[in-house]
């Protein structure tokens, strides 16, 4: 194990971090973030993981971030928790973040697939975190569209039906949702969905990797990684049946590129598991208060300063920022986004 420091209040730059994963993506992430596409790229790094303390729940396991001084996240968290969380999250929920933020690129259009509610995965993964998620949209192609929960409500035989037959009527059961670059969607644990092809997220998570894969043949998926190593009724039992109406779905959207100064970029039920700001200082700085950040800048370019001093920022810079390193001013022309652990 890499020693830690004691205490901190530096903001740390992190570098890609890209697990091989079973769907294509990935060009999107390194022109995003000012990379070229190295020579060796194979197109099965779709998502960098941000500030992750999780790990992968098949596919070799990868996924923890690792930062500049070699420590793993989780070590220099445990070295310092106050520092890097605050006091106040470490009293309510101990020395983690409660996050998994990502940069997700869909090469291709991901499988139909449900992540567990914290009481299914405290009941039958033996975890106190389930997944639920949501995506802030940074590029898309135009008709680019997403799909979230069932249009009309399923027995649990129709949908075990669905996903025996593994074919095209699993993602005509769900609602489609066109998007663009400012569209946010939040996602709670149990809806089944799936991303198109030709977009690039910034995804906020509860710190897991458990997925139910309602569709999995396609991408060649053994049962056991389908479905979370549980016999499959239970598995489906975490799936919500719907129907989700389109009420319920505006419910769920926000546009967070209409945000001007420093607002939430998520719909206000997201607070329960996250939380999500936009900073964008149009008519003046920006000091936003001490907090556990991941911060990802996605146009511009300006400057944060801090009681530690200031730095020079671009759009593809992807930034943790601790606790401790106090009240932090956003100046320029500059967008960039706030993902935090849930508020305390």
């Amino acid at each position: 194990m890499t020693d830690t420091p004691t205490t901190t209040a530096t903001i740390a730059t992190l570098t890609v971090n890209t697990p091989r994963r079973f769907y294509r993506g990935g060009e999107r992430i390194l022109a995003f973030r000012g990379l070229d596409v190295p020579p060796d790229f194979d197109g099965y790094s779709p998502e960098d993981w941000v500030g992750s303390t999780a790990r992968l729940f098949a596919e070799g396991g990868g996924g923890v971030t690792t930062l500049d001084s070699g420590a793993e996240l989780p070590d220099a968290l445990r070295a310092d928790p106050d520092g890097w969380l605050g006091e106040a999250h470490v009293a309510r929920f101990g020395k983690e973040p409660h996050l998994l933020t990502k940069l997700l690129d869909s090469g291709e259009r991901l499988p139909v697939h449900s992540h567990p509610s914290r009481e299914f995965a405290a009941a039958h993964l033996d975890c106190d975190h389930g997944k639920t998620e949501a995506w802030i949209v940074l590029v898309a192609e135009p008709g680019a569209t997403v799909w979230v929960g069932f249009r009309d409500e399923l027995g649990p035989e129709e949908l075990a039906e669905l996903v025996d037959a593994q074919d095209e009527r699993l993602l005509a059961a769900l609602n489609p949702i066109e998007v663009s670059v400012g569209d946010a969607v939040l996602v709670p644990a149990g809806q089944p969905h799936a991303i198109g092809e030709g977009v690039l997220i910034l995804e906020l998570q509860e710190p897991t990797d458990f997925s139910v894969m309602l569709e999995h043949q396609r991408f060649g998926l053994e049962l056991d990684h389908a479905f979370l190593g549980l016999d499959r009724p239970l598995a489906l039992r975490s799936v919500d049946h719907g129907p989700v109406t389109p009420e319920r779905l505006a419910s769920l959207r926000r546009r967070w590129a209409d945000v001007e100064g420093h607002g939430p970029a998520l719909p206000d039920e997201a607070s329960d598991f996250f939380c999500a700001e936009v900073v964008r200082p149009v008519t003046g700085d920006v000091t936003v208060p001490a907090a556990y950040a991941a911060v990802v800048v996605v146009d511009g370019a300006g400057t944060l300063s801090s009681g530690h001093g200031t730095r020079e920022v671009r759009a593809g810079d992807v930034l943790l920022v601790p606790h401790a390193a106090g009240e932090v001013t956003v100046s320029g022309d500059v967008t960039l986004i706030r993902c935090m652990p849930p508020a305390v």
